[in-house]
């Protein structure tokens, strides 16, 4: 027999050598109980109850003060599901007619016998075990109730059918009034929900259900399609928006310390046969998430007018900057075309992403052009495998200016590395993240000897080509660990190491901190 919650037991009796013999005598951890309290008359017995909350009361029926029946029914109100053995030297019709009533499982004589004891308390484990078996079967039902009409009342329904809807709520227990208010989030995590632990799911659950309780809101919870968590929002009063600010913000605060997620918020309507245009419009909120940052709160704001002419003009300035090989000019145009899409509401993300290429598809060409092929012989493919992954707008520009800044340090060393070497640099550049990148990989790719080449890198660079590969991957780690939303783990295996520790230490050699202190200090 298992049980889910530590199960702890109470004894009232105004004996303390009678509690200390039956503590001392059974085993109470082979019996499954963890957690033993005592009290030395009825009072102090509720006031036990109600503190520590116990699964089983062990209780003397005649006490000062208070007797045990008396007690019991009072802790009955507080605890209705603890189960009750009473004990006592008198074996009184009144008394066993009274247990009886209050359902106790057991009536125990004294003097005690350890095994009369021991049964009657198996007696008890067994009520509990049956207890929770049935409250999970409850709430498995509650939740799969309330996850079918989470997603029914997300499509528009008719008057026939609103009765039937409000039957639905009124037994899942929302007493609606014609003029409850009802607001949809959209939460939607990176991560697909089918691969969450059940533990990191229920966490998530009693964080959500914690958060709108606090606020005095109610809530319907659905799952639809591995992908989003809907909640409905709902009030008897009219909803504040302070109490929707409070209840998302603490939710994002939880959601970023395990996830990456989005949230829309959908617009607040009145009645049930409404749901259907707050869910609606967070969903086209959430469509427009590419253009927001991870972990971002999505909600209404003015709408953007698409910068078509714009968008054009600084095409055009970008095309010439990379042709006069302005890098300042260059990086400031693409932070201004990134600042124009930020957090837009109106635009499609596939317009977004065909500009993106345009930019992409410009700077390879111009490489081309500059004899730089070499470097940008592979790009093409790559940035539209890129592109057509599930990523967000500024992903796309951090990508854009590392290959813009690539570009013109490739333009600033073309004339002053032998070309060998900067083939080398620029094969270590695109294959640094793979752990068996070796000198035998490298030489092949230039057509050379291996010795030739660590000759040749060394004389070159005054370092050897492991050396420089270490620093190289190191300094991409530091880049990635200013970031503290990345895993330590995560980064390590982006840098082309599987082993964690081995990282670490490889990192403190270079840079004289862990990776952790390094994040400490210079992290965001």
């Amino acid at each position: 027999m298992q049980w889910v919650n530590t199960m702890k037991l109470l004894i009232v009796d105004d004996e303390k050598l009678t509690r200390e013999g039956i503590i001392s005598n059974i085993n109470w951890s082979d019996l499954g109980i963890q957690e033993i309290y005592e009290a030395d008359d009825g009072f102090n017995g509720i006031e036990m109850g109600r503190k520590h909350k116990p699964d089983i009361i062990l209780s003397d029926v005649r006490m000062p003060r208070k007797n045990g029946i008396e007690m019991a029914r009072e802790l009955h109100k507080l605890l209705p599901f603890a189960s009750i053995i009473f004990m006592s030297g008198y074996s009184d019709k009144e008394y066993l007619m009274e247990a009886i009533k209050l359902k106790a499982v057991n009536y125990v004589e004294k003097p005690i016998e350890e095994a009369e004891m021991e049964a009657s308390i198996k007696d008890a484990l067994e009520e509990q075990s049956v207890h929770a078996r049935n409250k999970m079967k409850s709430e498995y039902h509650f939740k799969e109730s309330q996850n079918r009409l989470g997603l029914k009342i997300i499509y528009p329904f008719t008057e026939e059918a609103s009765s039937d809807y409000q039957r639905q709520l009124m037994e899942l227990g929302y007493p609606i009034k014609p003029g409850v208010e009802f607001t949809t989030l959209i939460i939607t995590l990176k991560t697909p929900l089918s691969a969450l632990s059940e533990a990191k799911l229920n966490e998530l659950y009693m964080k959500i259900d914690g958060a709108v309780k606090d606020n005095r809101l109610q809530y319907i919870l659905s799952l639809k399609n591995d992908e989003y968590l809907l909640l409905h929002l709902l009030s008897r009063d009219k909803t504040r928006e302070t109490a929707l600010e409070v209840i998302t913000r603490e939710l994002a605060s939880f959601l970023e310390q395990h996830f990456t997620y989005y949230i829309a918020i959908g617009k607040t309507v009145k009645g049930v046969k409404k749901v259907y245009e707050s869910y609606n419009s967070a969903v086209l909120l959430l469509q427009s998430s590419f253009f927001y940052e991870y972990n971002s709160i999505i909600q209404p704001h003015a709408g953007f007018i698409q910068p078509v002419l714009a968008e054009q003009s600084l095409y055009s300035a970008y095309v010439q900057a990379l042709k006069h090989q302005n890098r300042e000019e260059s990086l400031e145009i693409i932070t201004d075309i990134y600042k124009m899409y930020q957090n837009n509401q109106s635009m499609i993300p596939s317009y977004a992403k065909d500009f993106y290429y345009k930019l992409f598809f410009s700077l390879v060409q111009t490489a081309s052009e500059l004899h730089l092929q070499n470097f940008y012989e592979k790009d093409s493919a790559y940035i539209l495998e890129y592109l057509l992954k599930d990523k967000n707008l500024s992903e796309f520009h951090r990508l854009l200016t590392d290959k813009l800044i690539l570009f013109f340090s490739s333009l600033r060393n073309k004339s002053k590395e032998n070309s060998v070497i900067y083939a080398i640099k620029e094969y270590i550049s695109r294959n640094y993240q793979n752990e068996t990148l070796s000198v035998k990989d490298i030489s092949e790719q230039v057509y050379l000897s291996s010795s030739y080449v660590c000759t040749l890198f060394k004389n070159e660079t005054g370092k050897t080509l492991n050396q420089y590969l270490t620093e190289y991957r190191i300094e991409k780690a530091k880049a990635m660990l200013k970031d503290s939303r990345v895993k330590i783990t995560d980064i390590s295996s982006k840098v082309g190491y599987s082993d964690s520790n081995y990282f670490s230490k490889t990192f403190k050699r270079n840079s004289n901190l862990s990776p952790s202190e390094y994040r400490e200090k210079y992290g965001k």
